[in-house]
């Protein structure tokens, strides 16, 4: 029997992450190796084209970097560390003001990272299902957040988000080439 010792196992879950992420690519969701040749990327950089909230006037940006670092223990006991680059960072309850970072909640350690990214985007838009009024990341942000709930502010963005698995594109793809009889 054959064991696949832990850096293996990282390998074949950044490879596997290098496909989810190669899934969810589009021309408003660029990203870019910035640490590990590909499919063994560590470090990747994002550049979102999509509308999202920075103050609570409110205000909005439609352009976004975001560094994601894929530390020694991913995924086993450390989740991606996802942080924004651009200025001002996001207003949300679910982003912290003073350093960028995104509070994910819980790291499930199964989630893939395009999986995981499609969620943070998810945020970044004021998706109501998936923002979590009970953070502590932003209580500015939250306490705005549940003031305006009402006034159709959310979500702040519409794009409709790519599927990781890529299981979307294939089911697409097989009916756009389907022969009729």
């Amino acid at each position: 029997m054959t064991t696949i010792t832990p850096l293996e196992q990282r390998r074949i879950r950044l490879g596997n992450d290098y496909g989810t992420m190669e899934n969810i690519r589009r021309p408003w969701l660029k990203w870019r190796p910035l640490r590990g040749a590909p499919p063994f990327v560590e470090q990747y950089e994002l550049e979102l084209q999509l509308r999202t909230i920075v103050s609570s006037k409110p205000a909005y940006r439609d352009n976004h970097v975001i560094q994601i670092t894929l530390g020694a223990d991913y995924p086993v006991s450390s989740a991606p560390i996802v942080q924004m680059i651009t200025k001002p960072f996001a207003f949300h309850p679910n982003w912290f003001p003073s350093s960028g970072r995104w509070c994910y909640g819980t790291w499930l350690v199964y989630e893939s990272l395009g999986a995981h990214v499609v969620r943070m985007i998810q945020t970044l838009q004021y998706n109501e299902d998936i923002t979590n009024e009970h953070s502590a990341a932003n209580g500015e942000a939250r306490a705005w957040y549940l003031a305006n709930r009402s006034r159709g502010l959310f979500p702040c963005d519409r794009t409709p988000l790519p599927d990781p698995t890529g299981t979307a594109q294939q089911a697409t793809l097989k009916k756009k080439f389907q022969i009729k009889a």
